[in-house]
């Protein structure tokens, strides 16, 4: 029998996976989630904008919709030109700038996404890219409030320097973007900060860990476990303390720097020798 909790609107696979929480699988790219409050609708996320997102969202809520980027890769904000309420830290913004982002970069994006193989979206032949600035800047501490509920954003710098997660405490959610998911956390660009700074914050994250159950990540599997969390922590300090062990990586795809990619337990950590100390 198919799972009835799991539908499509406008191509986008959405679920209900926690309390009034949604995630929008946009055709594999990447996981969006809609939070919904008394008062507002949080969008945590807008994914590469190659679908309809607005009118998707309108149909599981009737509260006014704001958005919030857990950082600024293409593959998470470059729907934002949708909203006009749309939050995300300073740090990242030059990411979604036109001297990063250009027609020709984002028409090779589009090219790489329909090859992957979990791919269910459209032709994305001649999709037009569109940039739009926030509306506002995301800051430590900042919080969210929905009307019943809360959102704080705390920094998890890494996989960029801007990169936030969400806690929501009285029901005991995390929404990680990719600061915490089942996949390779990619610490190894001009984009990244360091593995140190990363396990810095993770610590950070980790005495909190009291706070939240479940953790929704950007990527794949949701939701994952805190299991992830302590592994990666672990896989950084063996990193940084030269116990890693690790296997050269095939990530040219992303970037022309080189890759290394180190494992331990549930987590893994892509780096090289320029991101591990800050």
């Amino acid at each position: 029998m198919d799972n009835l909790n799991i539908r499509k609107i406008n191509g986008y696979t959405v679920q209900l996976v926690a309390d009034r929480i949604y995630a929008l699988d946009e055709f594999g790219t990447d996981i969006i989630y809609l939070v919904e409050g008394e008062k507002r609708a949080m969008l945590v996320d807008t994914g590469a904008g190659l679908g309809r997102l607005k009118d998707t969202a309108k149909e599981l809520t009737d509260k006014p919709i704001f958005v919030v980027n857990t950082h600024g890769h293409v593959d998470h904000a470059l729907g934002n030109h949708e909203f006009d309420e749309v939050y995300m830290s300073e740090k990242d913004e030059w990411m979604i700038e036109p001297s990063y982002m250009t027609k020709e970069s984002f028409e090779a994006f589009c090219v790489r996404q329909m090859a992957e193989p979990a791919y269910t979206g459209p032709d994305l032949g001649g999709k037009e890219l569109r940039l739009a600035k926030p509306a506002g800047y995301i800051e430590e501490g900042m919080r969210f409030d929905l009307g019943d509920r809360e959102f704080e954003a705390i920094g998890i710098s890494g996989h960029t320097k801007g990169s936030m997660v969400f806690l929501d405490s009285k029901n005991r959610v995390l929404i990680s973007g990719d600061s915490v998911v089942s996949t390779p956390i990619l610490i190894f660009d001009t984009y990244s900060t360091s593995v140190e700074a990363y396990l810095e914050d993770l610590k950070k994250l980790a005495a909190r860990e009291g706070e939240f159950d479940l953790i929704f990540p950007g990527h794949f599997l949701r939701p994952i476990g805190k299991r992830y969390l302590f592994d990666l922590m672990e896989c950084a300090r063996e990193i940084l303390s030269g116990r890693a062990e690790p296997e050269p990586g095939d990530f040219g795809h992303m970037s022309s720097e080189p890759a290394l990619v180190h494992r331990y337990g549930l987590a893994s950590i892509v780096y090289n020798e320029k991101h591990i100390r800050k």
